[in-house]
């Protein structure tokens, strides 16, 4: 979906829609963010086609009821970009599959058919809404319904949404690791990972995803899980992460905590520096404890020829009431990565304009990759006395020793910013377009040497050696 906002009340066609705040309030028992596939919808065939996308297509209701913070069916429509306007678009949920067991409120409901004022909606255009709910009082844990997302138009079609809803929650937590400032390469780290469940019902087994960045890996493979990438770690800013998505077909009952089986150990590698481990767990299925009912679903284990992770309560522990089922791990290593920066010497008169490159490698052995702060990796290149810039890379800014400016020719000295990752065995080239002034004297240079963009030493950066290098003109005819 296009970045827009949400509103709590149908949007006008102009409403701009942030990218993450296609947020379900409610506590989710089982789901992810769904985008409807075409369904049959009132309108003509050769018209505007609208799909509804809701963050999640499966709500839990608490019991007992929370009406300052009710769950909520978050809706939005966007307009099609290939087509007209969509005409009098009218927003409806039936309720009638809930209603039994679950109050509604947010929107003009009648005859358990709620629905949000008439509308058009521009191709670039966006409508949004939200729906709470709050389980009845005599609503036993386990009822299950479905509201229907769907929509009239006079010339559009518009896809229909199902949204299962369901009383009682899972409330998944983890347990946050301690941060490891110095990991040593070549070693395996124990994740002492925990999943509790602060909700109503049962767990009938989760799925734990873990993603590590490029210094790190996974000691074991277990049998239950699936081995890849993924690109899909906000924290990760697009990279590609190794990836374990493991099944685990333990039930985890409400507030009880387990712990895992056979400890995940994660490989600290040779170019590792900073990294860190995204890890979250979401249920597989959900049940009404036995306690609460005679029977519950429960997940087959996934069979394999090696070991099985699997969950074991862990003693008295109680879950986090305030805990989350997403963590980072953040895991910074004692090692180094050596950046090395070259410089060079041309020959000019007064009046030329020559290039003067900078040049930088990172020697390793470690990777510069660093997500867990913006203190990046830059080069300061100092330009030689009587000369001045006319041109310069993109990626590099006029700096005055505490900050950048913005891109300009003709200052004395640049920050640039190198960007990550830096590879072991990677090198950029820094070239400035320079112009030899009249009084420039017969030998001239500046420094270039390695800087975080915030004007910090390096201190990953031990071998200093090539830390330093010279851009020299000599200046033909020059006196003195």
């Amino acid at each position: 979906m296009s970045p827009r906002n949400w509103r709590r009340w149908a949007a006008t066609p102009t409403a701009t829609l942030t990218a993450c705040a296609v947020t379900l309030l409610g506590v989710a028992l089982v789901g992810t963010p769904a985008q409807a596939a075409p369904a049959s919808g009132t309108a003509a065939q050769d018209g505007p086609s609208l799909n509804f996308t809701v963050a999640r297509d499966q709500v839990g209701l608490p019991q007992p009821a929370d009406p300052g913070d009710a769950p909520q069916i978050s809706w939005g429509l966007e307009g099609d970009a290939d087509g007209g306007t969509a005409k009098d678009v009218v927003v409806k949920i039936d309720v009638s599959g809930i209603s039994s067991f679950a109050d509604v409120s947010g929107a003009d409901c009648v005859a358990d058919v709620c629905s949000w004022r008439s509308q058009d909606i521009a191709p670039d255009g966006f409508a949004g809404g939200l729906l709470e709910m709050n389980a009845k009082a005599s609503a036993p844990l386990g009822t299950t319904g479905t509201a229907k997302l769907y929509a009239t138009s006079s010339n559009a079609t518009v896809t229909e949404v199902p949204v299962k809803v369901s009383v009682g929650t899972v409330g998944l937590v983890v347990n946050q690791f301690s941060t490891v400032d110095a990991a040593t390469p070549g070693t395996t780290l124990d994740a002492p990972l925990t999943i509790g469940n602060t909700g109503s019902l049962t767990a009938q087994g989760v799925e734990l995803r873990l993603a590590s960045t490029q210094g790190l890996g996974f000691a074991q493979r277990f049998s239950n899980c699936s081995y890849g990438t993924t690109d899909d770690v906000s924290q990760a800013e697009g990279r590609t992460l190794a990836d374990a998505v493991c099944h685990i077909a333990t039930p985890v009952e409400p507030g009880k905590t387990y712990r895992l089986s056979t400890p995940v150990g994660i490989t600290v590698k040779k170019t590792a520096l900073f990294d860190f481990v995204d890890y979250q767990t979401t249920p597989a299925a959900t049940s009404v404890p036995a306690d609460a009912a005679d029977t519950a679903d429960t997940v087959p284990a996934v069979k394999g020829s090696g070991p099985v992770l699997a969950l074991v309560q862990d003693g008295g522990t109680v879950p986090d009431p305030g805990g989350t089922d997403h963590r980072l791990w953040q895991v910074d290593s004692a090692n180094s990565a050596d950046i090395a920066v070259g410089g060079g010497t041309v020959t000019a008169a007064p009046g030329d304009q020559v290039t003067l490159t900078a040049k930088v490698r990172n020697n390793g052995p470690a990777t510069f990759d660093l997500l867990t702060s913006d203190d990046q990796l830059g080069v300061v290149v100092e330009i030689p006395e009587g000369t001045t810039a006319v041109t310069v890379p993109e990626r590099c800014r006029p700096w005055d020793g505490v900050g950048s400016g913005e891109p300009a020719p003709g200052a004395p000295q640049y920050m640039c910013a190198i960007g990550s990752p830096f590879s072991v065995g990677q090198s950029l080239a820094l070239p400035f377009t320079v112009t030899v002034d009249k009084d420039a004297p017969a030998r001239t240079s500046g420094k270039v040497y390695p800087l975080s963009v915030n004007g910090v030493e390096l201190a990953y950066d031990t071998n200093k050696a090539n830390s330093t290098a010279r851009l020299t003109v000599k200046v033909k005819g020059a006196v003195g």
